[in-house]
């Protein structure tokens, strides 16, 4: 059985019964506001494996999707595989996977990524790993 899927099976599960329990302790009177926090969060670990999912799919396919981005803004940008993959929908900054790998490591910051994003939309710059 595939992994990936059993994981995701398992939070589903998890949310369902959370969602129950919270259900029967809210009958009962008791603050549930912890327990929906928690439930929130499972809720968003399924939402982000079925992006990824999904980003993987499209960029197996076609070599490019689109992403609309919280950190910045709720703008879109295309992720593509590389530099050279064609049919790429033109006015959004592009990211190869490559690029998004080196701005998610730990300690990149937030106000670090909208910095280089504002770069890429201007100038079209492109992100490398320090020295290169």
């Amino acid at each position: 059985m595939n992994m990936k899927m059993t994981s995701t099976n398992n939070l589903e599960v998890r949310i369902t019964r959370g969602k129950k329990a919270i259900g029967l302790a809210m009958e009962r009177g008791i603050d549930t506001s912890i327990w929906e926090e928690e439930l929130a969060k499972l809720e968003t670990v399924v939402q982000a494996k079925e992006v990824a999912r999904r980003t993987k799919e499209l960029l197996d396919s076609q070599g490019w999707c689109l992403w609309k981005c919280s950190t910045l803004g709720g703008e879109v940008i295309a992720l593509v595989t590389d530099e050279l993959t064609e049919g790429v929908p033109e006015g959004y900054p592009t990211y190869t996977e490559a690029e998004l790998a080196e701005l998610c490591q730990d300690g990149v910051s937030e106000a670090t990524i909208r910095l280089v994003h504002e770069a890429k939309k201007l100038v079209g710059a492109k992100v490398t790993t320090e020295g290169k």
